[in-house]
């Protein structure tokens, strides 16, 4: 059988298990000759009980299909004695579990055929699930038809849940058959059960879920499978050969770091016929192979240093750039994880990654660390956030007694040790983050003991507001929230029922209304601009994208670039560039510069993206030589029609700041609603918030918001709304920009409002072209 089209890694991999003459379940091949699955999936094919434990005999043959390569041969497997993990109740121990239990552990099996696979199969990539890609999978059978669709929503061990958005009723059959995400053409885990209201229950039916066990649970639950393929590399290869091509610098060196990582990643050597290209091609064609190599490297070569070393470090990264750790290393720190109970692990992705704006929904710290593994150290700060978060989740467990945060602590010095993190930085850093959680303490304990005088409160708020900068020091980076005292404006006590006034008459929550009269000044709609629908990759470093231009009055949109392959922001900002140049007309003001986001970036920093080569007089920023603003790649029915009541108000609308009292979705969407005619939000609360109330105005059709990066308090939200009131809303953006190019003329004031301001601008001036023509059906005026 012939198997062509789109997700051909998938059908060429999908195996169908059978008892006698039907299918019960399905999986995956994962070697030549072994076939990954459920084992409650291999019980039913024997006929046993769904959850028993007991290791199938030498005798017992399950019967496996390949529908897609060879639809008419049955072949017959046997359970892999070392990789068969049986369902159980708990994490530890082996008690069975209970008939009808949901939740277990286990449940993974390998299954190894008598030889290869037949011609045409080929084992499956794999990768770590990303949320918010959809993914399928199909029905025992193979048949593409009866086929689920469903979303990532929470990582809650042993398993991942899912929401099933279309295709097919879910139903016995789909157990152990791969999740497969089409975007990246890779499995992202097996399904292992679904969700099902009890009959006769009472409640109306929920959305339909699905649960999976993922890729890293997988490895940890069979720590002796050999390393699943990934999708073939490409990005950095040849840098990693030109790097090791300085280092290994003898045929004996390339053969020795060939035998070390073959042996480790349980493939076979080639010996004598080793070269770079085989060494650079194990690497980088299984999971953690690229650590794995550069774990072999300095093995070898242990004397090595120096820059070529930092280098190989840097295209290693970019290689791979969400695997740091080595399989040894990944699996001693879950093993330590396992002991530890005293960290949230939400709250350590929000204070190691306070400035992320979405962060994926986890309730292990295993799953928390390997979401911090994939990002890298910023700016000055030497310890990478995988390191960040072992120290605090240590520092957490050290209050309990010395294991396992001793041992937290040897991990992290050793594994820093191989990343080329100095190891004093990492003591300075836990002792950092002791110092800072003492203080906290003593002041709650300070706090505790004083009680205000109504007289004092002023005072004290001045003082709290006073000591809003964090000082410089190890336990602040990456972790905004350090020192702050959030000050919010007055709370709203009554609703506006009325037409908002033009005049100067403070508005609910204490600012003045905008007023956005007729007298603006020339339209900005009749100025020049580039559009660019950006689509990030799941790290958020790397994007795909398409741009068009429009040089002004009736000149047509036109598409001028398309890019699909994963680029650097540096290299997005040299196509705008050169777009601006060769396509724009840009007299007699600077062109607007707008970029279509998904509502998850709607917080992502294009406004501070320059470039360094595209500029004959220096480098090249976007946002303060170009009017920079964010829009809105997608709107919801009832989003756009907040949209038009918002847009129909703007003549008179007035300014409403969103601080830290509006954090709760709810509360601030029951402040957007009691006031449809707000037309201008400030937000202006602690970073980690301001992802979902971005997110939260998009949804109540609100068209214009500002917002600082890393400051918060009543004065920045009185500086913020006093570049808002006085003008048409049409000039916000080039007064946004003027603010942005005041900040870099000061380089001397690290303070100014401008060099953190960004502006997400969806006003009604100018249709877009038809970026996403379903999506853009309800958002054109």
């Amino acid at each position: 059988m012939v198997v062509s089209g789109v997700d051909q890694p998938l059908f060429r991999s999908f195996v169908s298990v059978r008892d006698t003459g039907r299918a019960v379940g399905a999986g995956v091949l994962l070697a030549d000759d072994a076939v990954l699955t459920c084992a409650h999936v291999v019980n039913s094919a024997l006929g046993r009980d769904r959850y028993d434990q007991t290791l199938p005999g030498p005798g017992q043959a399950v019967r496996v299909r390949l529908p897609h390569v060879a639809p008419d041969r049955d072949l017959t497997a046997r359970v892999e004695p070392a990789l068969w993990s049986p369902p159980r109740a708990t994490a530890g121990g082996s008690r069975p579990v209970p008939p009808g239990a949901h939740l277990h552990h286990g449940d993974l099996a390998v299954l190894r055929l008598p030889g290869p696979a037949p011609a045409g199969a080929e084992p499956a990539p794999f990768l770590p699930h990303a949320y918010g890609n959809e993914v399928i999978a199909l029905w025992a059978s193979g048949h593409p038809l009866p086929t689920v669709r469903a979303v990532p929503r929470v990582s809650a061990p042993p398993w991942v849940a899912l929401d099933v958005v279309g295709g097919t009723e879910v139903r016995e059959g789909f157990s152990g058959g791969p999740l497969w995400d089409r975007d990246r053409q890779a499995v992202v885990g097996l399904v292992v059960a679904d969700h099902r209201t009890p009959a006769g229950a009472r409640q109306p039916q929920a959305a339909a879920t699905l649960y999976a066990i993922s890729v890293p649970a997988i490895e940890a639950e069979l720590p002796e499978l050999p390393p699943p393929l990934v999708p073939t590399a490409r990005r950095g290869v040849q840098q990693l050969l030109a790097v090791l091509e300085t280092i290994l610098t003898t045929p004996d060196a390339v053969r020795g770091c060939e035998e070390l990582l073959a042996s480790r990643l349980l493939r076979p050597s080639l010996g004598p016929g080793a070269d770079l290209d085989r060494l650079v091609g194990l690497a980088v064609g299984v999971r953690r192979g690229v650590p794995e190599l550069l774990q072999a490297v300095r093995e070898v070569m242990p004397a090595g240093s120096g820059p070529q070393w930092e280098r190989l470090r840097r295209v290693a990264r970019a290689v791979s750039p969400g695997e740091s750790l080595t399989r040894k290393q990944q699996r001693d720190l879950n093993g330590l994880l396992a002991h530890c109970g005293r960290t949230d692990p939400r709250r350590l992705l929000a204070d190691v990654l306070p400035h992320a704006i979405e962060l994926p929904a986890v309730t292990g710290l295993a799953d928390a660390l390997d979401v911090l593994e994939g990002f890298e150290a910023q700016g000055a700060q030497p310890m990478p956030p995988l390191l960040q978060g072992v120290v605090r989740i240590g520092v957490d467990e050290s209050e309990a007694g010395a294991y396992p945060a001793e041992d937290l602590e040897a991990w992290t010095e050793r594994t820093a040790l191989r990343l080329g993190v100095d190891v004093a930085a990492v003591r300075q850093y836990a002792a950092d983050v002791r110092g800072y959680r003492a203080e906290r303490a003593r002041a709650a304990e300070q706090h505790t003991r004083r009680s205000f005088h109504p007289t004092d409160l002023h005072a004290a708020r001045n003082a709290a507001h006073h000591d809003t900068r964090q000082t410089a020091g190890w336990a602040d980076v990456g972790s905004a929230a350090v020192g702050m005292a959030p000050l919010g404006t007055a709370p709203v006590e009554a609703a506006t029922t009325g037409p908002a006034p033009v005049g100067p008459a403070p508005s609910v929550n204490g600012s003045r209304p905008s007023r956005y009269g007729s007298e603006g000044g020339a339209r900005l709609s009749e100025v020049p601009r580039v559009q660019v629908e950006l689509l990030p990759t799941a790290t958020g470093r790397h994007y795909t994208y398409q741009v068009w231009a429009w040089s002004g009055g009736d000149a047509p949109h036109r598409l001028v670039l398309a890019r699909d392959t994963e680029v650097t922001s540096e290299q997005v900002v040299d196509d705008i560039h050169r777009v601006l140049v060769e396509e724009i007309r840009e007299d007699p003001e600077p062109a607007l510069v707008e970029f279509f986001l998904p509502a998850a970036w709607l917080g992502l920093p294009v406004d501070r993206w320059e470039s360094f080569d595209s500029d004959e007089d220096g480098p090249f920023g976007l946002g303060f030589t170009r009017r920079v603003v964010i829009r809105t790649a997608r709107r919801s029915r009832e989003s756009y029609a907040g949209w038009k009541r918002r847009t129909a108000a703007l003549d008179t609308a007035r300014s409403l700041v969103l601080d830290h009292g509006s954090t709760d979705r709810k509360v601030a969407r029951a402040r957007l609603e009691l006031q449809p005619e707000v037309g201008t939000v400030i937000v202006c609360c602690e970073p980690r918030h301001h992802g979902a109330l971005l997110r939260q105005c998009v949804q109540a059709g609100v068209h214009t918001v500002l917002w600082h990066r890393e400051e918060h308090g009543e004065s920045v939200a009185a500086g913020l709304l006093e570049l808002v009131e006085g003008g048409h809303h049409t000039q916000l953006p080039e007064t946004v920009r003027l603010e942005r190019a005041k900040a870099v003329a000061e380089a001397a004031s690290t303070g100014h409002r401008g060099r953190q301001l960004s502006l997400m601008y969806d006003a009604p001036d100018h249709r877009p072209p038809q970026l996403a023509p379903d999506a853009w059906v309800l958002t054109q005026p």
